[in-house]
């Protein structure tokens, strides 16, 4: 194997485009001690984007590892669901993705103890903790039923609040950091989604997602009501201190959010053969949200002065999705040239 079919693999087992997000959950909490004035203090920011990159790669060689058996036992993966298929291809072997993620706890911990304050200190740990059993003993905890909370714990809690806490120097209550709650529900919904797409191979094994548990159709009705409720806690959040220009861009994103909800109520998730479209536009639009709430918050930097690492994961975001799109364009045209 030459070493660029082995970092190939390596990175498409790593599944390194979801890794897009987290850095716009952290600079979402970044950002909020700098809006009276001032600006992001750069090494402690990076300090942070580099853990929270580090055990967001943790989590998925730890997870390729944990999940190969229910992703051995799904017929039906896509880009977006199912896991890389690197360990299910038999391309590498499963404890390579163990080790991996085993020496990147090992960074994340050193980059843990390293942060300036204790309270950042406490955030990290706890992440590493709730990153790592999200799919391994002992409490795997995508197996009871709690895959969505830790999810959304890890990136809409604790990502944005080490970013607030490391510019800050401590957790202060801010109105701000409420646009939490919205983006929190829709990333939940989200994961709901991402396990709607591999529910009937789920059920066959020990992975018992939250909606294996409570049925598909629940679940959709679920994810319907989290919809509207993410957009409806808009109101409330601007009458108590949330600036309306942040209101109004996360508003921004409600045609795209309900439009596929609306979709997913109508039988979507029925049809097989398109249902990964679902699980894309889901993470497109967890994506949009979080985008939007930064932007929102950018537009609040007196005389507008954002500096470039408040606008970092933006960029990355938008030519990371174009360079997705390229890739997802070519590879199709190769196997149509087939």
């Amino acid at each position: 194997m030459t070493v660029n079919v082995l970092t190939q693999r390596l990175l498409e087992l790593g599944r390194v485009k979801f890794l897009l997000y987290s850095p716009i959950l952290y600079t979402v909490g970044a950002i909020i001690p700098t809006l009276g004035g001032g600006s992001i203090d750069a090494l402690r920011f990076i300090h942070g984007v580099a853990f929270t990159w580090i055990t967001h790669l943790m989590t998925h060689y730890c997870n390729e590892y944990y999940d190969l058996e229910p992703d051995r036992a799904n017929k039906a993966p896509s880009p977006w669901t199912g896991g890389s298929r690197v360990l299910v291809k038999g391309l590498l072997e499963p404890k390579l993705s163990l080790h991996i993620a085993y020496a990147l706890a090992g960074v994340s911990l050193v980059l843990a103890l390293l942060m300036p304050t204790l309270s950042a200190r406490v955030l990290c740990l706890l992440a590493i903790f709730f990153s790592w059993e999200y799919s391994a003993p002992p409490f795997k905890l995508e197996a009871l039923g709690l895959g969505e909370f830790t999810v959304t714990l890890v990136l809409n809690t604790l990502v944005p609040l080490l970013g607030y806490c490391l510019q800050s120097g401590g957790l202060q209550p801010h109105p701000l950091l409420l646009v939490l709650i919205p983006l929190g529900i829709i990333e939940y919904i989200r994961m709901m989604v991402m396990n709607m797409a591999d529910w009937e191979s789920d059920a066959k094994t020990w992975k018992k997602t939250l909606v294996v548990r409570i049925g598909i159709e629940n679940a959709v009705k679920v994810h319907g009501v989290g919809m509207v409720l993410a957009y409806l806690s808009l109101i409330p959040l601007y009458r108590v201190g949330v600036p309306l220009i942040v209101i109004l861009a996360l508003a921004s994103t409600a045609y795209m959010g309900l439009r596929y909800a609306y979709r997913l109520q109508k039988g979507a998730w029925r049809k097989k053969a398109t249902m990964w479209i679902i699980p894309y536009v889901a993470s497109t639009h967890n994506g949009l949200g979080g985008s939007a709430a930064l932007i929102g918050m950018i537009l609040l930097k007196p005389g507008f002065s954002p500096s470039a690492l408040e606008f970092f994961p933006l960029y990355l975001y938008l030519g990371g999705f174009f360079l997705l799109k390229f890739m997802a364009r070519l590879k199709q045209q190769q196997t149509v040239a087939a």
